[in-house]
């Protein structure tokens, strides 16, 4: 199965109770940059206006083959204009419309995590179980709480990332990883650049590849593990879904 979803992927868009498979262009971005999942939105010419794209609307960008589809991102929409583009982004859109202004007192950074989590309404979410000191005094400005959590890493002198992946939120761990998918050259990569010390990949449009995850290379200018710190997703001028993968 997994190989025919490979020969001619299509992406397929929910918003709301409505299904689309054709006039728009989508591109999914996944970054440890910028600590969120996204995607783009844009109505083929003739097209515009026949989707009702509304703010907070659910939504979800799927790809795959013959009615056999796998999830690339769920989220809302966030923003747009009358005719597009339109931009979907994950759960992280509650972190960044909820602001907090607290003193913590007597606090590790989890504490501040879940009361963060908490008031933005985010109750599925698994946190790292290393225990880190206490601070006796933590003040937070007014601040959304993406920044919140960011401001718990520098407080801390931490490097715990954070995402959400299928609605739910991961701060210093994440899902298990039981499977690390290959990429070779001659069979599945497409091209392989290399610039200021960093690599990306083109490949064919799969899935089940996600920024923070392992993979495996084998390449001529890369041979081994590697670490996926980007993932963008999305159709050539040829039509052909393409995955463009950092690390």
């Amino acid at each position: 199965m997994a190989e025919r979803k490979l020969i001619t992927p299509r992406f397929r868009i929910t918003v709301g109770d409505q299904v689309f498979t054709q006039g728009i262009r989508v591109e999914c971005h996944s970054s440890r940059r910028e600590q969120c999942s996204w995607a783009t939105l844009e109505y083929d010419p003739g097209y515009a206006g026949l989707l009702d794209l509304a703010s907070m609307a659910p939504a979800q960008v799927e790809l795959g083959y013959d009615g056999d589809y796998d999830t690339l991102l769920t989220g809302y929409m966030a923003d747009g204009q009358a005719l597009g583009p339109y931009r979907i982004l994950d759960d992280t859109l509650f972190l960044k419309r909820t602001y907090v202004k607290e003193t913590f007192l007597d606090c590790c950074p989890q504490d501040i995590i879940r009361f963060g989590l908490g008031r933005a309404g985010i109750a599925d979410y698994r946190l790292s179980d290393t225990m880190y000191p206490k601070k006796d005094v933590v003040p937070v400005p007014r601040m959304n709480v993406a920044e919140l959590i960011q401001e718990v890493g520098r407080v801390w002198g931490l490097e715990a990332s954070f995402y959400f992946r299928s609605g739910r939120f991961f701060w210093g761990t994440g899902e298990e990883q039981t499977l690390i998918y290959v990429l070779e050259e001659g069979k599945n990569i497409l091209s392989f650049n290399q610039w200021n010390g960093g690599n990306e990949i083109k490949t064919i449009g799969v899935p089940w590849i996600h920024q923070g995850e392992r993979i495996r290379i084998r390449h001529r200018k890369f041979d081994g593990e590697a670490l996926v710190t980007s993932v963008r997703v999305k159709a050539d001028e040829t039509g052909s879904v393409r995955m463009y993968v950092s690390f």
